[in-house]
């Protein structure tokens, strides 16, 4: 036993060794420092050796790691930290590799999304970043300013401020700028999301299925997707750990119901700070499993009861404490937002396909040209939010595991409560190759229900990610176990699942790297903010609104010395709805008259007495 332990003790520090090197050396500053001089053919064959060996110590870990598990259970008990500590260095690995040669502690380059570095979602997230030490330090309202919108102002919780990830970066924000902080966070975002679900789903599988079924959540095609435009719907570690919550509050009920709804309305709590929206998508899902659950097991539910009562007043406190000003600044006072941020209607674009599942985008490295024309319209043309997409592989795979092993529970709700998902993020009607065939769905009565009319359905899909990534671990835990099977016939089934598992990883291959650029603007940008004294307030050309949002970036940037008007959020706008166009300039045409040139299109100038006098002189 004794030689065993030193024989995994010396792989895994090998392995782990050979790792770090290959990865903080060759992997990263190798090719980056002689990109410039080699040119780009070059840059990729040194990618690809790269990837080859960082997969090779990769495998090293694993195996010694494994070596590991059979030494004994005093071992495995002394080296259990081994493997988590490998585990969650491997994921960071990946998330630093999957922006490489943009590194997190980057200054100039963010993520370019749709629009390029410096517009869009990114450089909005970036704001809020800034926004919320500043308001920190200068007693600011965190919900309400004209920073932005000058004069009229923005109600922040009607928005994404995510202030709890301005929180978590402000010592990052203050001390190297919140550049530096949203790249930080958005490799975290990667790293953590897989984290949480490897510690999830050791309640149930061995440490490698863990593994798998982390890599498949924290890097799988819903996060990739979104790690390209909307950090705050990205940073999803907290989805996995409200779902383990609710399962030992339900059915394995090991702690105090007390106790683990605190645990709930605090993991409930922190959601809501980062994306409201991801705890509704949640909290719908999960309700429904709850109620069908309940109606069909009566007599446990009268028996539990009195339990899920505490659990239910604990969370609920907690849950108030933790987000009691917000939800104020949300629902009651006054400014808030009344109705959902945009028309139900327009939301309600952002549907899947049903198709979106099998057919890859070009976020995928396997993405035929053919196919991935086909996909680039699913979702009403937006890729950021064309989030469904699994793999045929993959379906087949948890397809296999709901059949062979439905009898254990866990399996079954999980993916009852998956395809429930991905029905709901289907939209009010089926789409089927961009075709609207009109067939009503359930998801159209959320539309017209209060608190939930603002969601979009495709975003459902990160809830389809959740539960599959807990069918994934288990099943390829069941596979793994399977393989030592003395039969035959069961030891064949195994390596069959094995294969599918791995075809099921290589269809959902992210495209890498994910792109971040400079900024594109002037030389002399800094020398003019320099120019602007504190405090001014300033209109910009391009006037900022969507996609033109250079000046948040400005003013980010530059620690926010000076207000704008324009702004790219959510307004109050017709009765009981939102609008992200708020007329600020006057006489109203000069702001149209901006919107349409720098989007490249004329607009006939208006009469004299259209303009002049437009607004009538105030009265004594």
């Amino acid at each position: 036993m004794d030689g065993n332990r030193s024989l995994s003790d010396s792989w895994a520090q090998v392995g782990l060794r050979h790792f770090a090197q290959a990865t903080f050396s060759t992997s990263l500053f190798g090719p980056h420092a002689r990109w410039a001089s080699e040119g780009r053919s070059t840059f990729d064959e040194m990618r690809t050796r790269t990837w080859f060996t960082y997969l090779k110590y990769v495998v090293a870990i694993i195996l010694s790691l494994g070596v590991t598990e059979v030494a004994g259970d005093g071992a495995r008990t002394r080296r259990r930290a081994w493997i988590v500590a490998a585990c969650v260095f491997v994921y960071i690995a990946l998330a630093v590799l999957l922006f490489w040669p943009v590194p997190p502690w980057d200054s100039m380059r963010i993520i370019a999304g749709p629009f390029g570095q410096g517009y869009g979602d990114p450089t909005q997230t970036l704001w809020f970043l800034e926004w919320v030490p500043y308001a920190l330090r200068h007693g600011l309202d965190l919900y309400q300013t004209n920073y932005l919108n000058y004069p009229n102002g923005v109600p922040l919780a009607n928005n994404t401020p995510s202030p709890l990830l301005g929180l978590l970066a402000m010592p990052v924000t203050l001390t190297s700028g919140p550049v530096v902080a949203f790249n930080l966070l958005l490799r975290l975002a990667f790293a953590s999301s897989a984290a949480s679900m490897f510690f999830v789903l050791r309640t149930w599988c061995r440490w490698p299925a863990a593994f798998v079924g982390g890599l498949f959540y924290g890097f799988g095609p819903y996060i990739v997707s979104q790690g390209h435009t909307h950090l705050n719907l990205a940073f999803v570690p907290i989805p996995p750990l409200i779902v383990w919550c609710v399962y030992e509050l339900v059915v394995a009920r090991r702690h105090r119901p007390i106790v683990m709804g605190a645990v709930l309305g605090a993991l409930a709590g922190a959601q809501a700070l980062i994306d409201p929206e991801v705890l509704a998508l949640l909290v719908v899902v999960v309700g429904l499993g709850l109620i069908v659950t309940g109606a069909f097991n009566l007599r446990e539910l009268r028996q539990r009861l009195g339990d899920l009562a505490k659990a239910s007043v604990s969370a609920v406190v907690v849950f108030g404490a933790i987000t009691g000003y917000t939800l104020w600044w949300m629902l009651l006072a006054p400014g808030h937002l009344v109705g959902p941020p945009l028309f139900p209607s327009a939301l309600q674009l952002n549907r899947a396909d049903l198709l979106g599942s099998i057919i890859p985008t070009t976020n995928q490295l396997i993405a035929p040209a053919a196919l991935a024309r086909i996909s680039a319209g699913f979702v009403n043309g937006n890729v950021t939010e064309n989030t469904t997409y699994l793999g045929l592989p993959l379906l087949i795979f948890i397809g296999g595991v709901a059949v062979l092993w439905r009898r254990e529970r866990v399996v079954l709700v999980s993916t009852l409560l998956a395809l429930v998902a991905f029905i709901l993020s289907l939209g009010p009607s089926l789409m089927i190759d961009n075709h609207n065939t009109g067939i009503p769905l359930p998801e159209a009565p959320l539309a017209h229900l209060p608190l939930v009319d603002g969601l979009i359905p495709v975003r459902f899909a990160l809830v389809v990610s959740v539960f599959a990534a807990i069918v994934l671990g288990i099943g390829a835990d069941r596979v793994f176990y399977a393989i030592s099977s003395r039969d035959t016939l069961k030891r064949g089934a195994a390596l069959a699942g094995v294969i599918v598992l791995v075809a099921s990883f290589a269809f959902i291959i992210p495209e890498a790297p994910l792109v971040s650029q400079g900024t594109a603007w002037p030389a002399d940008t800094a020398a003019t903010l320099d120019a602007i004294p504190s405090g001014t307030v300033v209109l910009n050309y391009p006037f900022t609104t969507s996609p033109w949002t250079e000046a948040l970036y400005w003013q980010a940037t530059d620690g926010m010395r000076f207000r704008i008007v324009g702004g790219y959020d959510v307004v109050q706008g017709p009765p009981d709805a939102g609008t992200q166009i708020q007329p600020l300039l006057e006489p109203p045409f000069v702001q149209g008259f901006f919107v349409a040139a720098q989007n490249g299109t004329s607009t006939p100038y208006p009469a004299p007495g259209a303009c002049v006098g437009a607004r009538a002189p105030a009265e004594d």
